[in-house]
């Protein structure tokens, strides 16, 4: 789905036309100096970057990084959330599973501002649909049902969808989701990996919605559920 990537451009272009040229180069400004300060927390430790994004954009082979980056997410010294969003983006990473799921939910669970949520917030969700475990399956529906998250829970209903040890409580819970607008193209998506027969009522229902979106994703988990 590329639903969520046009949301971002769209929250970046209204960002840039409602902020005024001062406060935009404040924020640059104040972007590149936390930049340049977990780059050098990263030289220092051994890691020839010049930039935080290097660890996302370049392909990386060591992974010492992962501890340094969870250290820096709460650190005084990096508020931005691009910066802070980046983070997260270097760290979702295979090497970072078993590691970084502790600190991921205990930074997401303090995240106030629907800002924060939005951006850092979806960033964690998509880094526990990247590395599902069913270990954390009950901090991932605690926060996939609280609508106070907002669009934020999009990813981690996501991961619901990979669930292997606790499918029927998953379909229940997805089911109850595909009403609620801010998910329910994820909670669509997630119950088509599940193959969940139970709702196929639901969502051929769903499949003749007037929102083509909608209709489209009902569609391909129809496919994929009904699919021998």
């Amino acid at each position: 789905m590329n639903l969520d990537f046009d949301k971002e451009i769209e929250r970046i272009i209204k960002e840039k036309t409602e902020t005024s040229p001062k406060v935009l180069n404040e924020i640059h400004r104040i972007r590149e100096k936390e930049n340049e300060f977990i780059v050098m927390e990263l030289r220092n430790a051994g890691f020839k970057v010049s930039d935080l994004f290097d660890l996302i954009n370049l392909k990386q082979t060591e992974f010492g990084y992962i501890n340094i980056l969870l250290n820096l997410l709460d650190s005084e010294k990096v508020t931005d959330p691009i910066m802070k969003d980046g983070i997260i983006r270097a760290i979702t990473v295979k090497k970072a599973k078993g590691i970084a799921e502790k600190k991921l939910l205990e930074y997401y669970n303090s995240l106030t501002t629907k800002r924060e949520k939005e951006l850092i917030g979806w960033s964690i969700g998509n880094w526990f649909e990247h590395l599902y475990s069913d270990s954390y399956f009950d901090q991932i529906k605690k926060i996939s049902t609280d609508k106070n998250n907002g669009v934020s829970r999009q990813m981690f209903v996501m991961a619901i969808g990979k669930t292997k040890k606790h499918k029927l409580e998953a379909e229940k819970l997805l089911f109850d989701l595909t009403f609620d607008k801010e998910v329910v193209l994820h909670a669509i998506s997630s119950l088509g990996k599940l193959k969940s027969k139970e709702s196929i009522e639901r969502l051929t229902e769903l499949a003749n919605d007037k929102n083509k979106t909608i209709k489209k994703e009902a569609n391909k988990a129809l496919k994929k559920i009904t699919a021998e």
